[in-house]
């Protein structure tokens, strides 16, 4: 009885014994489980697709995954709760850089962890990269068969031989259409604009107002030979946008913005004493004066236009227009201005017009006009009415 009774207390420590190693092996008794995989990918990847979700779960509730390594890098990101694969680098899987991508995954469940292999296969189903499998392509090697809707956005555009293609066929590149942010599959060049103000009829917001949308002083982008647009009065002031254009001047108004602010530089600069220097007439002196107009500034004194005046209270306005709308550079018109002058005799007055177009550098304050001046008075013989030069204003 005591052998007998002695052989079970053994039995029951030796249980005892496995039982603690086994706990020595899995404290916590988490079991986690996982497996390595493999995930072909669609024949066409773009950034942010979801290619799949990892594996893994355990019997105390959801795992988290990590992602200890990845080849090539930066391929893929991952939904850590989840365990979506989210596609970072869509080149890695539409091009010939690699064929595979490589996931090295941690799965974790409090201190316990496994890892998961996964690998990921480019898809070699499309190669004319037009996004449709070969098995259902009309022409498995030509990108741009079958014809696709002007919206299609399905292609590879990684793939080298769609990106060699020209599908609206309109002499450019498919992938100098995406770089130039144009469709790879619709000739832009086809859609007309009937306004002549720059803009195509299908982003114009109003296809047969030339003035709209509004433009301001400085805008370029319009078409001059379109008959609409040079019918068209875009600011108002009763003269042909054509009219203005061929006299030099924009047909656009200034924004409703503070003027130095169109200009970018101090019109004040202006006010002050310069130096003139004519073809005609050498060197002289004149003041400026901002005008109440934005853009206006009257040059005055008998250093201005001098055609043997002796008189100081010549006052000519010129017209200050920026070449575009961040430029401190611009053309400067006089329009036609009718003057006069106290004559050498100091006796009688002589009479003028002037005008002239030329060209402004705010920053350095100078002006280069060509002008035209002519003569009035009835005792000027016609061959020395008409005088032409060229102004130059300066600083002292």
């Amino acid at each position: 009885m005591k052998t007998i009774f002695k052989s079970i207390i053994g039995v029951f420590l030796l249980l005892i014994s496995f039982s603690c190693d086994e706990s020595k092996d899995n404290v916590s008794g988490i079991l986690i489980n996982t497996e390595d995989f493999t995930i072909e990918a669609p024949i066409v990847v773009k950034k942010r697709d979801t290619l799949g979700f990892l594996k893994g779960s355990s019997n105390k509730g959801e795992v988290t995954f990590s992602l200890i390594s990845q080849t090539p890098e930066n391929s893929v990101v991952l939904g850590l709760r989840y365990g979506e694969i989210i596609v970072e680098s869509p080149e890695f899987f539409n091009s010939d850089i690699t064929d595979e991508v490589n996931l090295v995954i941690e799965v974790k469940k409090q201190q316990e962890t496994k890892i998961s292999n996964v690998t990921i296969r480019r898809n070699l189903n499309d190669p004319d990269g037009d996004g449709v499998e070969s098995s259902m392509d009309s022409d498995p090697n030509s990108p741009c068969l079958p014809v696709q809707d002007v919206n299609y956005t399905g292609y590879n555009s990684y793939n080298s031989i769609w990106r060699e293609a020209d599908c609206d066929q309109d002499g450019i590149s498919n992938i100098d259409e995406l770089t130039n942010g144009t469709n790879p599959y619709f000739d832009e060049s086809s859609i007309g604009d009937t306004d002549g103000d720059g803009l195509k009829d299908d982003v114009d917001s109003d296809p047969n107002n030339p003035c709209l949308p509004e433009q301001f002083i400085g805008y370029q982008d319009f078409d001059a030979e379109n008959d609409i647009w040079a019918a068209a009065d875009c600011n108002g002031n009763g003269i042909s946008n054509g009219d203005e254009v061929a006299a030099g001047r924009s047909p656009y108004p200034f924004p409703d913005i503070p003027c130095n602010d169109i200009f970018n530089f101090e019109l004040e600069n202006y006010a002050r004493e310069l130096r003139t220097v004519d073809s005609n007439n050498g060197e002289g002196v004149t003041i400026g004066v901002v005008g109440e107009q934005c853009g206006t500034i009257f040059f005055t004194g008998g250093g201005i236009f001098n055609q043997g005046c002796f008189n100081d209270d010549v006052r000519i306005p010129f017209y200050f227009e920026p070449s575009d709308q961040t430029s401190s550079n611009g053309r400067v018109f006089v329009e036609l201005t009718e003057y006069s002058c106290l004559s050498e005799d100091r006796m009688s007055s002589r009479n003028f017009t002037v005008e002239g177009l030329g060209t402004y550098a705010g920053a350095s304050r100078t002006v280069e006009l060509t002008y035209i001046i002519t003569q009035l008075d009835d005792d000027i013989p016609d061959d020395e009415r008409v005088t032409t030069g060229t102004l130059i204003i300066r600083p002292l």
